[in-house]
């Protein structure tokens, strides 16, 4: 039986990881950095995004039955990863960005990264911490190596499209917002497929590959946006 961590050791192990990957990509906006209230409430709006998220997920799988998930083979992995996840969790998250988009303070392509991470790591701190409460500190130890980080990078991914969006060419800005979307699901879906169809040192090597690719992606389009930013000087 799995001990459960105390409370507070479970937030501060399950919100330490998101801390500082925040604060490493609210620094990459080095030319206009957004005013840190405005970054505060993305990750509220991310936190909150749990509960229409786990709300969803749950009310799907009892659609489906629990018993198709556990024996339907690879259709239900695939659900189950592309679906009770990746949709379930990333439309919340697109939807609050929907707002975000709006604000003045979002006023350079950067500044998609950087909200868009906000939301992700809101809306991971709560599930880590969660985890860490139900499985232990082992799981909040390697949800901060792969989870957490990937949520993040899901989030920049999603940020950077809509950063694209409110800056780029005129007339794709529609087709930019809804691509961010698709994007932020695809990924985390081929995340979640991942630990559904592999195990063992199969599925941390493929993580770990997958993971590395997506941060010289995520990594490429920041130093991109840095660039795009109408206050470099």
């Amino acid at each position: 039986m799995v001990p459960h961590a105390p409370a507070a050791v479970a937030v501060i192990v399950g919100a330490a990881p998101s801390v500082f990957l925040l604060v490493f990509f609210y620094l990459k906006d080095r030319y206009e950095p957004e005013p840190r209230g405005h970054v505060a409430l993305a990750f509220a709006k991310g936190a909150l995004a749990t509960v229409p998220a786990y709300a969803a997920s749950w009310a799907l799988a009892r659609a489906v039955g629990d018993e198709w998930l556990a024996l339907g083979g690879l259709p239900a992995r695939a659900f189950d990863a592309v679906v009770l996840a990746a949709v379930c969790e990333e439309l919340p998250k697109w939807i609050a960005f929907l707002f975000i988009y709006r604000w003045n303070e979002f006023d350079e392509p950067l500044d998609g990264v950087v909200y868009g991470v906000a939301l992700a790591l809101g809306f991971a701190t709560v599930e880590n911490i969660l985890c860490v409460v139900r499985d232990g500190l082992g799981t909040g130890v390697l949800r901060a190596v792969f989870a957490v980080p990937a949520h993040a990078l899901f989030g920049a991914v999603m940020g950077f499209y809509f950063g694209r969006a409110k800056f780029g060419a005129a007339g794709r800005a529609r087709a930019l917002v809804a691509f961010a979307l698709v994007a932020a699901v695809a990924l985390h879906g081929a995340y979640d497929f991942i630990l559904q169809a592999l195990r063992g040192v199969w599925m941390y090597g493929a993580v770990a590959i997958g993971s590395l690719a997506l941060w010289v992606f995520v990594l490429r389009r920041v130093h991109h946006a840095q660039n795009a930013s109408p206050f470099k000087r």
